[in-house]
Order: C-alpha cells, then structure tokens, then sequence
C-alpha cells in the first residue's frame, strides 16, 4: 500500500478495511500515515516528509525522496505481495508502481493521477506497468480506456464520510453546533502547512474587510500542524477585528490542528474544543457549520461541496509552480467541484486575486444574494450522484479482490 498524503491515508485506511472484511486475512505494508496504521498498515514508511506541494519544491527534496524510494522498494522485494496498491500521489507512485510492475508484481491504482488535466499521453504509459486503475469519477474510464488502460468506476469515497443528505444540510448532524448567531464563514486554507501559510492571512483579512461592511458575521477557521502563527494565539483573534496586527515577528509554528472562532465565543468554547480533539474533516464540520466557505482548491472543495453549502475556491502558490502548472494543464477551471460539475458552478481566485478585497466581495455575495445562493445549492445537490454515490471503497475492494482471483 502506498498513500503519501493525509486524504490518501484516510481513503487507503478505508480501502484496507473494507478488503480485510472480504479477505479477513489479508496483511498489508508500505507507506501511510495514522489511519492506515490505525486499520493495520505495518508501516514501513510514514509520512514525514511527504506531504510536499509544487514543481520546485519536490525538486529540491529529490535526495530524501530517493532514499525513501530505495527503502520501500527494497521492501518490496523482500515481501513478494500479491499486489502493489497505489492511492493518489503520482509523483512518486507512478514512478514507483513502473520499478515494482518489473518484478512481476501486479499494480492496481485507486484514485487514479489527473493525468487528463495535465498530461493526458501519460496515460498511454500507465497501460505499461498498471494492471487495472479503480477511478473515483465518472469521467475517468472512457478518458484511459480510450489509451488501453483497464479501468473501472466506483465511486468516490469522500460519499462515504457520514455527511448528511444535501439539498439541505442538517447542521445538528455536523458534529459543530455552534450557538445561534450572526451568518458564519469558514476559512479552510488547507492541510499542508506551506499552503496554510499562503492562504490564511488573505482569507482572514478577506473576512475582517467584509465583517467591517456587514458587522454581525463571524468566522471559522482551520489551521493544521506546522502552521506559522504569532506565538500569542489572541493575536491572530486579534487581527480577525484590525489587519493591521498581523506581523511576521515573534511567529511560531502551531503544534496540532485547531479550529478558532471570531469573534471569540465563551458559549462556544466546549463545542471547538470537541471539534479540536475530534479525527473529524475539519472541512467536513466548517462547510456544514457555515453559510459560506472559503476553501483551498483540492479535494477539499469536494468535501465542501458535498456540505452543499455556497463556497468559492482559492489558491496561491509560488509563481515558478504555477507557471508551471499553467503551461501544463489543458483544462479551463481547477477545481474539482468545477470539473465534476462540468461547468463554473464555484467562484475560483488564482494567485494575486487571492487577496482581501476578492475573498471580501466573494462572502458578501455569499451570504446575501439569495438567488446566487439558491442556484450554487442546486447545483452542489448534483455531486453524489456524480461521484457514483455510497459505497466506493466496498466496491474498489471487492474489484480488487476479484482481479487478483482471476474473476
């Protein structure tokens, strides 16, 4: 089993779950985090270091990255598997799953690489060494068949995380009850900390320009481990009232993730704290709680979606990645809602309009243009049957056992 992030870990646990309560003794090994321990992964690699966003940045990385390559693969060939699972993460799985596929080791991948977004001939070159991709949206199969890749449609297993029906969410089943109040927002800037960092001053100063011009709004916000704050934490409560507070001095690095609350609320302070000590989405409890989110583009936009609640997407990142990423991508929206949809449902701000004043117009919208509100919500209803609805890792497993029993 190979997951080299947070969602691949959370999806790969299920996975390995739902293949254990088919074949109860199965064992798996490779690299993965929390969950997969926590479902039986013997971990040969965790992942610290991992978890590392942009062209440059994994270049710069490319040593660590090696070893851990040579760790894992040497691994491999001790354990002789009965097959090398990849889950997302295709820079080094793809790159991997070719090495492994030479030792006669079959290689199935769930959660397929987006290569249709950015370089659709790699999918000719996975013919080579996948033996059987298990894709997560609908538009996926016809995409690789038409290359040779054997593929099949299960679904997405983000469906199968407890969310309430849509339409119209029940926020009692959220896990957030937050006290009555003034219209909520969530700033939900991402998991990893560089892209944290990117993203949760302008999505807070975005918030205090619109709290300033509405008054009684208040605000969510997540922040996972490794993110830069002031080393007092009122001071980022403080900056959510006057902008001028944030600072680059004295910062230091957030131990855990946590959830803070603006303005802050006494009545509030027992419903964050469970929600801080819960293993619950963050972005799963915000965008139910909210009437608005802002969200980091990612797979995260489809948890939010699934909420269906009005969000916009936004993403920042270094210019050298994005220019990048901009001569490669062949599509005309980069956000997942977006290309599930098929269409602009979500507003997206890209690099300089990911700033105070557009994230500040994008929640006043949010929350006050009632048409805009209902037709974001109309469209927001149509995603779980669009990601092939519950029970996607109970089919991935039960196609990959299958496969590997010659049915």
């Amino acid at each position: 089993m190979l997951a080299g992030e947070a969602s691949g870990d959370l999806h790969a646990a299920k996975l390995m779950r739902a293949i254990a309560s088919i074949e109860p003794g199965a064992r798996f090994v490779g690299m993965g985090g929390r969950a997969m321990a926590d479902a039986g992964l013997d971990v040969a690699k965790d992942l610290a270091g991992m978890q590392v966003v942009g062209f440059w940045e994994v270049a710069r990385k490319y040593g660590f990255f090696k070893r851990v390559f040579n760790q894992l693969f040497d691994r491999v060939k001790q354990e002789r598997p009965a097959a090398l699972i990849c889950v997302d993460y295709p820079g080094f799985n793809l790159r991997f799953a070719k090495e492994v596929k030479k030792l006669g080791i079959p290689v199935l991948y769930y959660i397929v690489p987006q290569v249709w977004a950015w370089k659709p001939l790699r999918a000719k070159k996975m013919v080579a060494f996948v033996d059987r991709a298990f894709c997560v949206f609908e538009f996926e199969p016809p995409f690789f068949e038409k290359f040779g890749l054997k593929t099949t449609f299960v679904g997405h297993p983000l469906v199968d995380c407890g969310l309430p029906p849509l339409v119209m969410p029940q926020r009692a089943d959220c896990g957030l009850k937050l006290t009555p109040g003034p219209k909520t927002v969530a700033l939900l800037p991402g998991s990893r900390a560089k892209e944290v960092n990117a993203h949760w001053k302008p999505m807070c100063k975005g918030f205090v320009l619109a709290r300033d011009r509405m008054k009684s709004i208040r605000a969510l916000l997540s922040l996972q481990a490794g993110t830069v704050l002031p080393r007092d934490t009122a001071e980022i409560e403080a900056a959510l009232y006057n902008e001028n507070t944030f600072s680059h001095d004295g910062f230091a690095p957030v131990e855990k993730r946590q959830i803070l609350i603006a303005p802050k609320s006494e009545a509030d302070r027992a419903t964050l704290k469970a929600a801080n000590e819960s293993d619950q989405s963050h972005t799963s409890m915000l965008s139910q709680a909210a009437d608005f989110s802002v969200v980091k583009s990612g797979t995260s936009t489809l948890e939010a979606g699934l909420a269906g609640n009005p969000m916009c997407v936004v993403y920042r990142g270094s210019w050298a990645s994005y220019s990048i990423a901009r001569m490669l991508v062949n599509i005309p929206v980069i956000s997942l809602v977006n290309i599930v949809l098929g269409r602009y449902v979500v507003p997206e701000l890209l690099q300089d309009d990911v700033n105070a004043s557009r994230i500040a117009q994008e929640i006043e919208r949010g929350l006050t243009d009632e048409r805009y509100r209902t037709q974001q919500k109309e469209a927001l209803a149509e995603l779980p049957k669009k990601l092939g609805g519950p029970g996607a890792s109970q089919r991935a497993a039960q196609g990959m056992i299958d496969f590997l029993k010659g049915r």
